[in-house]
């Protein structure tokens, strides 16, 4: 008897499925078609051929098997401080970006214990992001650390949950907190200078780096769905790292990325209706508007600033508005901040392209038009020319995104998600990531687009004006530079 077999992709009420069609001869080629639904965690695409290469386990169960023992044998070496029990995140991070996960356990030691807020404030205004977020985990540790510096839990649970209740020696710093979570380019110039004239310059420019960290990592919380450890909260970690772990010299990648398109693609997200009511007019129109902004504190020099950095940090100048205003006003914040960022970038450099097509997605989805912009500079950096940076940008501000491969479109969806509504994330969210980059670029893909958060709440917090010139042509390290980590 003659039997053939052969398989199709399709999709299927917004479904990636395969079909399988079985002739047999002998039975006058009976038809038999079988639908496989690739839901939750099972996910077949039809881009991409089946692979033995695709995860069999998730980053967000994979970490719950270590114990803190583990995690640290991952962990650069350290140099100074005792280790002890490490926080969820740091686990789960640890197990694809160690490097990455102790320039994370530095840079949160910062903002819970350094700046010029006072203890009590900070805890607070921390809490009143988290809480935003309904991020439960970050209200905790807020709690914790409001006891910590002698402040009263009570107040917090009596009263900053309730807005109305909220009194008035608080209530601007809160209300500042509560906009730049959730709806940032709506503080008003107004609020800013009420909190500049009884704060200061210094005080005020570090509720906007405590409102950019606070929205970064309530967002790694929810995206991972961390939870509390056992014997949460954990007290800042004082663990220091050996010299070279982290990154703090400057760094760029390769251009390593490409513009990809894929003729007659299918859509494979759900499009939303309000992503059309910008039209990418009307968003170059903002950017040039932003060009004429006035920003909300004096920016620094680049003379001013690099006296308080690092040598290896201050080696080269820069133009960057983002980056004076940072170093300027809050040092000890934005320093960990950088040298972050720059790990992340050195220990997994991800294709550039997508990078900036991924925070161009976010800077759409919450109006920011200062990093809108630098997405733009960024994009010519990586290799396209205004004519193309016009193309992608131009199709990504549409609804309709079938241009790009599908593991884009999704990686999109993602970002929009993530960036507007974080508690609504799932597990299944971060799945389909992994699912369709791989465990370690799945970590990658979202640790930068939680930094993107942290990005846009700067731009946003300051009202920077948007550079003309293009800020990072010529940023590329010296290659004395690129193989120093210091």
């Amino acid at each position: 008897m003659s039997v053939k077999l052969s398989v199709e992709r399709r999709e299927w009420k917004g479904l990636n499925t395969l079909w399988f069609r079985l002739e047999c001869e002998s039975f006058t080629k009976l038809l038999l078609t079988i639908v496989i639904c690739c839901m939750s965690t099972i996910q077949i695409r039809a881009d991409e051929p089946l692979s033995d290469a695709q995860p069999t386990t998730s980053v967000l169960n994979d970490w719950k098997r270590l114990s803190d023992a583990d995690v640290w044998s991952l962990l650069p070496e350290v140099a100074s401080g005792e280790k002890t029990a490490l926080p969820n995140w740091a686990k789960a991070v640890a197990t694809q970006l160690p490097r990455t996960a102790a320039a994370m356990i530095e840079l949160d030691a910062a903002f819970r214990t350094l700046g010029p807020l006072d203890p009590v404030l900070r805890a607070k205004l921390r809490w009143i992001i988290a809480h935003a977020n309904q991020c439960r985990y970050s209200e905790a540790y807020a709690l914790a650390d409001l006891r910590r510096a002698g402040g009263e839990t009570s107040y917090v649970e009596a009263v900053l949950a309730d807005k109305n209740s909220w009194p008035a020696s608080d209530a601007d710093a809160l209300e500042f907190a509560r906009l730049q979570t959730l709806a940032a380019p709506t503080t008003t110039d107004e609020l800013f200078q009420k909190l500049r004239d009884r704060y200061g310059d210094r005080q005020v420019a570090a509720m906007v780096l405590l409102t950019a960290y606070g929205n970064f990592q309530d967002r790694m919380l929810l995206g991972l769905s961390i939870p509390l450890e056992e014997r949460a909260p954990l007290e800042p970690s004082r663990v220091k790292f050996v010299a070279g772990a982290l990154q703090v010299a400057p760094l760029l990648p390769p251009e390593n990325g490409a513009a990809i398109y894929q003729a007659n693609g299918q859509a494979v997200t759900t499009r939303d209706q309000e992503w059309n009511s910008i039209s990418y007019d009307q968003l170059q129109a903002r950017l040039e508007k932003q060009r004429a902004r006035q920003p909300r504190l004096p920016i620094p020099t680049w003379d001013e600033v690099k006296g308080a950095l690092p040598t290896a940090m201050g080696a080269r100048p820069t133009a960057i508005r983002w980056s004076l205003m940072n170093y300027g006003y809050a040092p000890e914040l934005a320093i960990p901040w950088t040298i972050a960022t720059r790990t992340h970038w050195a220990e997994h450099p991800s294709d550039r392209v997508l990078e900036e097509s991924l925070f161009w997605i976010q800077t759409r989805a919450i109006e920011c038009n200062y990093c809108m912009g630098h997405c733009e500079m960024l994009l010519e950096v990586a290799g396209l020319d205004k004519p193309a940076i016009a193309k992608r940008t131009r199709l990504l501000a549409e609804s309709d995104w079938a241009s790009f491969p599908a593991a884009e479109q999704r990686a999109y969806a993602f970002a929009r998600k993530l960036s507007r509504k974080p508690s609504g994330l799932t597990p299944a969210d971060y799945q389909t990531l992994e699912s369709d980059f791989g465990n370690q670029q799945a970590m990658s893909i979202f640790w930068w687009l939680c930094r993107g958060l942290y990005m846009t709440r700067i731009s946003d917090g300051f009202q920077l004006p948007l550079e003309r010139e293009n800020v990072f042509g010529g940023h590329a390290p010296t290659p004395a530079e690129a193989n120093s980590k210091n």
